[in-house]
């Protein structure tokens, strides 16, 4: 038995339980993607170590990863809307447990769309996607960042769950901190350029 599943055990009812692991199960997908979306917006552009041109072949990679971490958080998403449907949770906080599953699969959703940009602009360069590239790359990186540190946040506050309320709402405010602030620098990005095809 996992030590979530024990330190939860005796605070949820089972349907709740099985919420929650599902939706740790969600933001670990979430997790993977954005590290994957970091590697992404990390690669220079100019080729990698196995002469692929700007890296195209690992993005290709790496955006295949995340359809495929997507698709599996839909499945997930989607049991989790069929569980609710059940009533295996307290009415109560049903509908905060799904704002939770919605929002946790949304970030699996986002990081899939841009990679599939980031996939489109990296194989057919814009003189606008250069430019874009030059200036916004690491600030892209700093906001995907931000949004890492707080989903293993948000799933370390998921692992004490009903154990210790002080460093739970500790980890709330961080999460809330780390949202503002996320915030904040998007608003200082535009959009990646579009390729007309």
């Amino acid at each position: 038995m996992s030590d979530l599943f024990r330190r939860v055990k005796g605070f949820f009812v089972p349907g709740e339980k099985d919420a929650f692991l599902r939706i740790q199960e969600l933001a670990g997908l979430g997790e993977e993607s954005l590290e994957l979306l970091v590697k992404i917006l990390s690669s220079s552009g100019n080729g990698t170590s196995n002469g692929s041109h700007n890296g195209l072949h690992d993005i290709e990679l790496c955006t295949e990863r995340i359809n495929i971490l997507e698709k599996m958080g839909d499945k997930i998403a989607q049991s989790f809307e069929e569980m609710l449907g059940r009533g295996s949770i307290t009415a109560s906080i049903e509908y905060d447990f799904g704002r939770l599953a919605d929002n946790v699969d949304s970030i699996l959703d986002r990081a899939h769309a841009l990679s599939r940009q980031l996939r489109r602009v990296t194989r057919r360069p814009l003189r606008e996607a250069k430019e874009f590239d030059a200036m916004n790359r690491k600030e892209m990186i700093h906001l995907v960042e931000i949004g890492l540190t707080q989903l293993r946040a948000f799933r370390k506050l998921l692992t004490i769950a009903g154990t210790n309320r002080n460093e739970a709402m500790e980890l709330a405010r961080e999460i809330e901190q780390l949202r503002i602030m996320g915030e904040a620098r998007l608003c200082l990005l535009p959009q990646l350029p579009r390729n007309h095809n």
